[in-house]
């Protein structure tokens, strides 16, 4: 019954976070926490990382709130701010982190990686990644997005972004032996 309301005001609490109202946004922010955090707890290596890229992207949520204006789009657009957060925040790490991996990774084969896999285990393993080998592993493989749209986010080529995909799955692999 709880969910039936929290679902039925969201238009509300959302009409009130697009006019400044800090009470609506701290409700919203509250609201959302598990959301962002499953989002961002993937791409972090640690929880402190995993909080500051978070609130670092309900600011952006708040400051730019056109985003918040339809209850329909309300959840893929937060969760695409989320994922811009991220971005941002490894966007000079991982210039400097691919031209490392480009001469410490060794390819071996490809080892498909199921998404039911999901689990503390994997998630450890996940923080374990190189930064770029995470980024593009969580883009492609658990948010679905393609290579095309990986490449167009992060200002890579189609190359870069297989070559490294095909890298986090074999890292993962052998970490899940």
């Amino acid at each position: 019954m709880m969910i039936v309301s929290a679902e039925k005001d969201l238009p509300l609490l959302l009409t009130r976070c697009h006019a400044g109202d800090r009470t609506a946004q701290r409700e919203l922010y509250q609201r959302y926490y598990s959301f962002a955090m499953g989002i961002c707890i993937r791409y972090a290596t640690n929880r402190l990382e995993c909080v500051k890229i978070m609130n670092n992207g309900f600011c952006k949520l708040f400051a730019e709130r056109d985003s918040i204006r339809h209850i329909a789009d309300f959840p893929a657009n937060l969760q695409k701010i989320m994922i811009n957060s991220i971005l941002n925040h490894y966007q000079d790490e991982v210039k400097l982190t691919f031209k490392e991996s480009i001469v410490n990774n060794k390819i071996r084969n490809d080892h498909a990686i199921d998404k039911s896999l999901i689990n503390h285990h994997l998630l450890s393993a996940l923080q374990k990644l190189p930064v770029i080998q995470r980024i593009i592993f969580n883009l492609h493989t658990i948010d679905g997005y393609t290579h095309f749209e990986i490449c167009k986010m992060m200002n890579v080529t189609h190359s870069f972004s297989e070559r490294f995909l095909f890298l986090a799955k074999n890292t993962l692999s052998s970490m899940m032996i």
